[in-house]
């Protein structure tokens, strides 16, 4: 056999093989198994509070809180919505960076923190990279932020590992300008438990949700703003998990996660969480 062909087959195989190749997510689920939760129940959770209008980008990393959802553990970020917010159009976007993407689901939650409405995967549309953006799972939805207050961004068990191939810039190109197409590599990326996302919200009508405080039935109601709590009770199973979690992430060099735990417990009015950071870090020098 000609030389020159035997070298030209012996590239396409090896070619042939890398496009085959198997990604696979940076955090395995069995490490995510092995995360621990990050509060007794999701009222603990460190809400973000949204302004009227918002237009934010945000990282879901290992440093990011745990909650064990019923499909399984996942980092997550959750947020709520303006007392004077009542119905809101959001769109989400999760970019496919790096040979991952992380596959939202949401979860919308009433007053009582009962899941009242969850968009998945399966809502999610793909749009293409574009001169502004890269890749990404985009979805635009409308709520109602006086009856769901609350919304949780997670990724699903069942969804990490799988993969999903999208058009390769240069191909979609071509078919939009009806040119031939190119030879090329369309890019896979796997779902993931980290990722990279982006969320705008409008407020499209106004409301004024009644925020209690949790001192009690006796502090009063105010109408149209969030109460800023200057005594709460904290559950002692709560603050021995916050110090407990605190302890264990210095121990495992996890600074950044132990800096996350100690922002949640400041944000819980949690005592000693502080000292036990610092008491932490330094039997570890």
């Amino acid at each position: 056999m000609n030389k020159n062909i035997l070298a030209l087959l012996l590239g396409l195989s090896v070619v042939g093989c890398a496009s085959n190749s198997v990604i696979k997510p940076t955090i395995s689920t069995s490490q995510m198994s092995a995360e621990d939760v990050c509060c007794i129940s999701k009222k603990d959770f460190a809400w973000v509070e949204l302004d009227k209008v918002e237009n934010v980008g945000f990282i879901i990393d290992d440093s990011a809180p745990v909650w064990n959802f019923v499909s399984g553990k996942s980092f997550f970020n959750a947020f709520e919505f303006s007392p004077r917010s009542g119905k809101v159009k959001l769109t989400l976007s999760s970019k496919m960076l790096g040979k991952e993407v992380f596959a939202p689901t949401v979860q919308l939650l009433d007053k009582e923190y009962n899941v009242a409405r969850t968009i998945s995967l399966d809502e999610f549309n793909i749009r293409f990279s574009d001169m502004f953006d890269a890749n990404r799972y985009i979805a635009s939805f409308e709520v109602d932020a006086q009856k769901m207050p609350y919304m949780i961004i997670y990724t699903q068990a069942s969804d990490v590992g799988k993969m999903i191939t999208v058009p390769h810039p240069a191909r979609v190109r071509a078919e939009e300008a009806g040119e031939p197409r190119p030879i090329v590599t369309d890019p896979k990326f796997v779902h993931s438990y980290t990722g990279e996302l982006t969320l705008e919200l409008e407020t499209l009508s106004l409301g004024s949700r009644k925020v209690v405080s949790d001192l009690g039935a006796n502090s009063g109601v105010i109408t149209g703003a969030v109460v800023a709590t200057t005594s709460v009770t904290v559950q002692p199973e709560t603050k021995n998990y916050y110090h407990t979690a605190i302890q264990k992430a210095v121990s495992e060099d996890n600074i950044p996660k132990a800096l996350s735990l100690l922002d949640e417990a400041k944000a819980l009015n949690i005592e000693g969480a502080q000292a036990v950071f610092v008491k932490a870090i330094n039997r570890k020098k």
